[in-house]
């Protein structure tokens, strides 16, 4: 099955605000149910040795990962969790919906106003796929820039049992016509894990790891040098 990417309706500037707040919302329901939040939380506590004092989410959407984050830190541990999205309504909906304690910032990952090593990890969830391959490297190597210990990332995996069963999701969880499009050009457009293995590799990520997760998630997990020597 070969990798097309097609224009994502979520993407689009004109989206109906009424279409877009059901996708956001739908995202974050299916993030949860198939385990994705938790996944990618508890992978991000083992490889940092506990919960990370600081967590830049990319393309975070209705943030429904750093509003997972924060639901699971119950023993009031003081977070810096900053969610970065370019689309300005994503932000106002994730601030609606998530912890007060939750900082956003509405920004190009590409240009993002942060210094390097501000933050301890990056992260982002279903959100690699949604460019090309230059601009992945791109996002990835201004990723591990911003970040003092690495990054931990969660995609889709391509093939066709996966569109199958991203179809049928879609349709089984939500009612929104942006959700039932998107979801499976989001497949169509998803790496394999050996391609974003190389692309992480053509970013400068010495060491990291893409592994695959069921049902037809892969994790990128790189850590900093200076971290892997402690």
């Amino acid at each position: 099955m070969i990798r097309c990417r097609l224009p994502e309706l979520m993407d689009q500037p004109l989206l109906d605000e009424h279409e877009y707040t059901h996708a956001l919302d739908a995202l974050n329901r299916i993030n949860r149910m198939l385990g994705t939040d938790q996944v990618l939380y508890a992978r991000l506590r083992k490889v940092n040795g506990g919960d990370p004092s600081s967590v830049l989410d990319l393309g975070s959407g209705g943030g429904g990962f750093l509003g997972y984050i924060a639901s699971q830190n119950a023993d009031g541990t003081d977070q810096m969790l900053l969610g970065l999205d370019k689309s300005a309504f994503a932000i106002r909906q994730a601030e609606r919906w998530q912890a007060e304690n939750i900082r956003w910032l509405c920004a190009d990952v590409l240009h993002m106003p942060l210094v390097h090593n501000s933050v301890d990890w990056v992260t982002s969830s279903l959100f690699l796929h949604h460019f090309d391959d230059e601009v992945v490297v791109d996002i990835l190597r201004a990723a591990s820039q911003v970040a003092r210990k690495g990054v931990v990332m969660a995609d889709l995996t391509r093939s066709r049992p996966a569109l199958a069963l991203t179809w049928l999701t879609t349709r089984l969880t939500s009612r929104s016509h942006v959700f039932h499009i998107d979801g499976p050009r989001s497949v169509r457009a998803a790496f394999r894990p050996r391609e974003l293995q190389r692309l992480a590799e053509s970013a400068g990520l010495k060491g990291a790891r893409v592994t695959r997760r069921f049902p037809f998630r892969m994790f990128l997990i790189w850590r900093k040098a200076s971290e892997r020597t402690l």
